[in-house]
């Protein structure tokens, strides 16, 4: 499915660029579609992007103001952790109780506290597209959560919930393992290029810096 926004040029008229939509397909079958919309400074330049939701063409509302650089930044740490053998990057609490156990000589202390922390864990979400808007204008976002099947013995995995919700009140929701997550956020990535918001990132997103137009 396609998008499209036409970026002003001084002296004559704007430029289509063409924007391609990632989707995600629902559990119940909808088809859900994330197009990125320039954000742009006071010269018509675009420097971010805000989220216009589509399930199955039609749309399902607007989230996310100046979100690029957060979405950027977790496709970053989903990227690094995947290149370190894990399937998903560690929570922002492990990583501060991790530092702070290390700099008090007590490696193990996230082993012993994790178990008393709820396992499910958010990654990204946006619930409107402007602190101001109302929360049943959109929402999207993405958590990790645990899995357990019987299939002769209990085998748990962690899958990535994308839930989201629309204008009218109506919410989708899709598991992707970390491949088609990443791929999912590797795609929105493009389209933000495409949109002119483009983002670079070392391989720990250490080194991730928010474009300005």
């Amino acid at each position: 499915m396609l998008g499209s926004w036409a970026p002003p040029l001084s002296g004559g008229a704007p430029a289509r660029k063409i924007v391609v939509m990632a989707e995600l397909t629902c559990m119940d079958g909808s088809v859900l579609g994330v197009l990125p919309v320039p954000v742009l400074d006071r010269d018509g330049v675009p420097y971010e992007v805000t989220l216009r939701l589509e399930r199955d063409g039609l749309p399902f509302g607007e989230v996310g103001e100046r979100c690029g650089y957060f979405l950027a930044s977790t496709a970053a740490r989903l990227r690094a952790a995947r290149a370190a053998g894990e399937d998903y990057p560690p929570s922002n609490v492990e990583q501060a109780v991790t530092a702070w156990a290390a700099d008090r000589g007590h490696p193990d202390a996230w082993t012993e506290l994790q178990r008393y922390l709820p396992r499910d864990r958010e990654l990204f979400c946006f619930r409107s597209r402007d602190p101001d808007d109302q929360a049943v204008v959109g929402e999207l976002g993405a958590s990790l959560e645990v899995e357990r099947r019987w299939s002769s013995r209990w085998q748990v995995r962690c899958v990535a919930v994308v839930r989201a919700w629309g204008s009218d009140g109506t919410g989708v929701r899709a598991a992707l393992d970390s491949d088609r997550l990443l791929a999912f956020l590797e795609e929105l990535l493009v389209d933000f290029a495409a949109a002119g918001a483009p983002y670079s990132a070392e391989e720990d997103g250490s080194a991730l810096h928010s474009p300005r137009g």
